[in-house]
């Protein structure tokens, strides 16, 4: 019985603890050449071009001198030349994502329609940009019907969303952004 007593926690920790498999998604910009390619692994992701190794972890995702995480006004996109951008969710709903800048103007929101799988991107007056839609060969950001990039690959519109985002930040700053979403805990396909 004792020996019975000392295996179950081991078992138990064993199969909840499921190794995650390799994910790769593909930002393609309207010509659909590949502008970064983003792969999930065991503690966080790789980003191409550059190499670029991400770790997340204790409510910080970091490569470098890049890092999201906790600021003094909620979560901050910050490089070592300072804050890019505030990133603020709201349950909702609808859900909503929006990333303001540093003086509190907000570079865009993102407006969830889970209905309908699409989300809406929207400007600092809340005029529409454009909508976030799943298509046959991905995940696109559509603007005046016509396409603006598209996202491949095994992406969630979440994922794709942050990738896609019309908003003015480097390639580096959105991996962050949907690499924090791409390793949420998830179920293993």
């Amino acid at each position: 019985m004792r020996a019975l007593l000392l295996v179950t926690p081991l078992v138990a920790a064993c199969q909840s603890k499921a190794e995650l498999r390799p994910v790769e998604v593909v930002l393609r910009d309207q010509d659909d050449a590949a502008v970064l390619t983003l792969t999930r692994t065991a503690t966080g992701c790789t980003a191409e071009p550059g190499a670029l190794v991400i770790t997340v972890g204790g409510g910080l995702v970091q490569a470098g001198e890049w890092q999201l995480g906790p600021g003094p006004v909620g979560r901050e996109l910050r490089s070592a030349s300072g804050t890019l951008a505030r990133v603020v969710e709201e349950a909702g709903p609808p859900r909503r994502l929006s990333l303001i800048d540093p003086i509190g103007v907000p570079m865009v929101r993102l407006v969830f329609d889970t209905d309908k799988d699409t989300v809406t991107a929207m400007d600092a007056a809340r005029a529409t940009l454009g909508r976030i839609e799943r298509t046959s060969d991905g995940v696109r950001f559509v603007a005046d019907d016509k396409k603006r990039g598209v996202v491949t690959g095994e992406a969630s519109l979440e994922v794709a969303a942050r990738l896609l985002a019309p908003a003015t930040l480097p390639p580096v700053a959105r991996a962050l952004l949907a690499c924090e979403r791409l390793v949420a805990p998830s179920p293993v396909k």
